[in-house]
């Protein structure tokens, strides 16, 4: 398609991946009924499924306008922008975009152009005029807005599917309110994704080296040019190695650390690293030696894994780079395991990764050992920190060598996605996981969504597969709570749950109708 003058695109959302020619009737219809025809005469109209990036679903569909000139295209943005039913129906990551982005299009259909009176001539016959605003649409300010924060519901949805699944309930039964996505999650697996729904910010891929020495491509984020989020699992993560290849005495934290430095090199100022899967049970060596760090014995051989940690005498830090050490550092996660002892990260998570008894005992001498190294480093107890144990000890590698902050991952995905900037105004926030109970208040992305719509005093109301002990809390305070029960035909059951929802929050959304 050629670029005549000006452009600007809507980007509509069906909530599913295919685009249907009731989906296309229907964005024509609103657009058609939301903006004066009088304001669009001679410009032109196409349309069609227009994926912006690979993070696009095949379910969103552009209608471009063209060759109106820069005004008339300001002022078509703000009657659109000022509609609750075509806010509700927008692509909430992206929902405008103009011309260098638009030129690039393919496959766009020409529906025709716009001439007095609002009539189209040319083009498919998809549209015959532009109606004009009716008098009793809503109006943006007027309309209800409601935030979506779940977590992932771990075997069964991400945190993204369950967004769009709440979007879809909504809008079956509540077509004018507009959704404000902000999948949640807790620091480990999938927080880049929930990162990435939640805010502007460029992926990245990288090849790195794997807990087994084989080469991997990972992702981390860049925020604004000037913070980096990793996600540890991505690079040193379990899910990346078969059962067979297991043995936290040999796996390595090493790639999570080149990470790091590609992040360095970017020249951001801040590094967020999120702890949580990993194979390894290294206490982040690996990470530090990708950095630059060395680990000496009595004798001055380096040693490299965690097998044979009991053997370190020495930290050498300096050939560090100079970027990581200029960086801010924060570590985030969803656990608060020191480093040592019955609940650190050997006797916690090794079994998981592989370890028996025998190697269980070798890993902890060897976590000791690094104990008292890194604590005599940092000149202060950090080992026994909240934190120092994630990842398999990279959390007191982190903060010891490093100097890096700790934080719960759930805090750090709703601050980078501005949660309290979003809950203003808000009628109401939807949070919900697989399971609630007693630990989802402490620390995990449900009890961090909780609190925040708190203090922004707005009601939250809670979707979950089941409760368990110590739910109570949770449900006592929520506006409606909908479980969904059986794991079988598991889309099925959020879908009803989420309409049980829906009839549960009816008063919040429409006040004082019968």
């Amino acid at each position: 398609m050629e670029i005549l003058k000006f452009a600007l695109g809507i980007r509509f959302d069906t909530l599913k991946n295919q685009v249907s020619e009731e989906d296309i009737r229907l964005f024509l219809s609103e657009v058609s009924h939301a903006v004066d025809p009088d304001l669009l005469e001679e410009a032109e109209l196409y349309g069609g499924v227009c994926p912006m990036d690979k993070r696009d679903s095949r379910g969103i569909y552009t209608l471009v306008f063209m060759n109106g000139g820069i005004r008339t295209m300001r002022r078509l943005y703000a009657e659109l922008d000022s509609d609750a039913r075509i806010a509700a129906l927008l692509d909430s990551r992206c929902p405008y975009t103009q011309n260098n982005v638009i030129r690039n299009y393919e496959g766009m259909e020409f529906i025709g152009r716009i001439v007095k009176g609002g009539a189209l001539t040319g083009g498919s016959g998809r549209l015959e005029r532009i109606a004009g605003r009716d008098k009793d649409r809503p109006l943006h300010s007027e309309a209800c807005r409601i935030v979506l924060a779940p977590n992932a519901f771990k075997g069964t949805f991400t945190a993204g599917e369950a967004v769009r699944r709440l979007q879809i309930a909504i809008r079956d039964r509540f077509p004018e309110v507009i959704t404000v996505p902000v999948p949640t999650a807790d620091g480990g697996d999938g927080t880049l994704d929930a990162i990435e729904c939640a805010c502007s910010c460029m992926r990245r891929s990288v090849k790195v080296t794997d807990p087994v020495g084989k080469p991997v491509q990972a992702d981390y984020l860049v925020i604004d040019g000037t913070k980096a989020v990793i996600e540890s699992a991505l690079a040193s993560g379990i899910a990346l190695i078969g059962n067979e290849e297991r043995d936290p005495l040999r796996t390595t934290s090493f790639g999570t650390g080149e990470l790091m430095l590609r992040a360095a090199k970017e020249g951001v100022k801040e590094i967020v690293v999120c702890l949580g899967g990993s194979a390894t049970n290294d206490c982040g060596i690996g990470l530090a030696r990708a950095l630059g760090c060395r680990f000496l014995s009595e004798d001055g051989s380096e040693i490299e894994s965690a097998a044979d940690m009991e053997l370190i005498r020495s930290i050498d830090v300096s050939n560090i780079s100079k970027l990581v050490k200029d960086a801010a550092v924060t570590v985030v996660c969803d656990v608060d395991a020191p480093l040592t002892g019955e609940h650190g990260a050997t006797y916690t998570f090794g079994p998981q990764k592989g370890a028996d008894d025998e190697a269980l005992e070798k890993l902890e001498k060897g976590m000791k050992n690094m104990e008292k190294l890194l604590n005599a480093h940092a000149g202060a107890e950090v080992c026994s920190n909240p934190g120092a144990g994630a990842a398999g000890g990279m959390g007191a590698m982190l903060m010891a060598v490093f100097g890096a902050r700790f934080g719960f991952g759930a805090e750090a995905v709703l601050s980078a996605a501005e949660m309290d900037r979003k809950l203003k105004g808000a009628s109401l926030v939807i949070t919900g996981e697989g399971a609630i109970d007693a630990t989802s208040l402490r620390g995990k992305a449900v009890g961090a969504v909780i609190e925040h719509a708190r203090r922004a005093q707005v009601p939250y109301a809670v979707i979950a597969g089941k409760a368990g002990e110590g739910a109570q809390e949770i449900m006592d305070g929520a506006a409606a709570v909908s479980f969904t029960g059986s794991e079988i035909e598991p889309e099925k059951h959020f879908d009803e749950a989420a309409r049980r929802l829906m009839d549960s929050v009816e008063d919040l959304i429409r006040p004082g109708r019968p």
